[in-house]
């Protein structure tokens, strides 16, 4: 086993290769380990691998042979084994993310500041954060990096554990959580628990977690070395255009950082800075926290030409909660801009409560008066009858049918719900 983890690292350091699953992804000399998912078994994948020219081929199919081919038995246990072999090598200084939202992008942010401030670092690919993703970017991981970052996510109990026994990280933060994605889970203490598992990290030196619900008992479910935070009274200063001032308390004491970061972004910068600026030595804190790296579709604010005419489409189709989807739908409101058109999918993975969540989403938009509202999926569409305000679609192609009605009459139209809606194929559409 050790001269194939010798093999493969002489490969990377000599091409700078990466190790991929899909070879769609593959470029010359690059490594791919072909794994077996419900959909495929990337075994049967070699030949694609050999025409792209991959340095080494990894795969569990005893019928091929050739010289670039080496036939592992067991593919999952190699891949466990060659990660615990490269975190054994690693030096640096782990720091592993979870929460219901804003994982992603606080992710980016520490990663571009850390940088910013001399550091070399390693992060985890994209969203990439269930077991397989983790594992995928472990094998990518620079040894030689001072941090190496690593966003977790969690669907059902347990997985959090499994995530740590595998990882091991240093430093630990928790974003913020959310009845997002309770679906799996019994209650949301449950939910809360699994979270907290992050902290069993048997090398966790510390830790941070944002936790804005009252429960007096969770102090006395983690450790000494973990804080919480509970930052509070935002204010937000407009210096240029697209520059902030963010002002805010935490724990009575006051803050002032700089950011390009808005909407529900503000709160990631401010997650990203008290982190940095409790755990990280030789911080600048003067540094700007910058929106750019951040996920492609989240947040992005696309303009397109309909007509003669500009309409900016405020993109936030990737994912949806009734925490990010209430943050959005605030910042939007606010925005003094005329001719606005919202298209809000349903949110998944909210268990019993779900009806509840999107009855409260329907209520805040009628608040705020945005009547010129589309929803789309069938958590939504359920209510139609008692929101006769609004128009009500099954699915994004039910919509598609009557989209340049509304184009006509809009230019500021705001788009966000659960990847599942497909929402971005309506953008696809403008």
């Amino acid at each position: 086993m050790q001269k194939i983890f010798d093999k493969i690292l002489s490969i990377k350091n000599k091409y700078k290769s990466s190790i991929v699953f899909d070879t769609r992804n593959l470029k010359k000399n690059d490594i791919f380990v072909g794994i077996k998912t419900k959909k495929n078994d990337g075994s049967f994948f070699y030949n694609d691998a050999l025409k792209k020219k991959a340095g080494l081929i990894l795969i569990n199919n005893p019928k091929v042979c050739h010289q670039n081919i080496l036939q592992i038995n067991k593919i999952d246990n190699f891949i466990f084994n060659f990660c615990n072999y490269l975190l054994s090598q690693y030096k640096g200084k782990i720091i592993a993310i979870t929460g219901s939202v804003g994982k992603t992008t606080i992710k980016e942010n520490i990663f571009n500041i850390l940088q910013k401030n001399n550091f070399i670092v390693s992060k985890s690919y994209k969203n990439f954060n269930n077991k397989l993703g983790l594992q995928f970017s472990i094998m990518n991981i620079n040894l030689n990096s001072d941090f190496a970052i690593f966003e977790l996510g969690i669907n059902a109990p347990r997985e959090m554990k499994s995530l740590i026994n595998i990882l091991h990280p240093h430093y630990c933060l928790v974003t913020g959580i959310e009845n997002s994605h309770i679906g799996n889970f019994k209650n949301f203490s449950n939910l809360v628990n699994n979270k907290l598992q992050i902290f069993q990290s048997k090398k966790l030196i510390k830790g941070l977690i944002n936790f804005t619900h009252s429960k007096p008992d969770l102090a006395k479910k983690i450790k000494s070395n973990i804080q919480i935070i509970n930052f509070e009274n935002i204010d937000v200063s407009v210096t240029k255009k697209t520059k902030y001032i963010l002002n805010f308390k935490n724990n009575s004491k006051k803050y002032n950082i700089k950011s390009d970061l808005n909407g529900i972004y503000i709160e990631t910068a401010i997650i990203s800075y008290l982190f940095l600026k409790k755990f990280i030595k030789k911080f600048h804190s003067e540094n700007f926290f910058y929106a750019k790296s951040i996920i492609e579709s989240r947040g992005k604010l696309i303009k397109k030409d309909y007509n003669k005419k500009i309409i900016k489409i405020y993109d936030h189709s990737y994912n949806s909660s009734p925490y990010s989807l209430k943050k959005q739908l605030f910042f939007f409101n606010q925005k003094k801009i005329l001719k606005k058109l919202c298209i809000i999918g349903s949110m998944n993975e909210l268990g019993n409560n779900s009806s509840n969540y999107h009855i409260e989403i329907l209520d805040i938009i009628s608040s705020y008066n945005l009547g010129n509202t589309i929803f789309i999926g069938d958590e939504f569409f359920k209510f139609k009858d008692l929101y006769k305000n609004y128009k009500f679609y099954k699915s994004y192609k039910d919509y598609t049918k009557v989209i340049n009605r509304d184009l006509s009459n809009f230019e500021n139209i705001f788009v966000m719900g659960s990847r599942s809606n497909q929402l971005e194929k309506i953008i696809e559409k403008i």
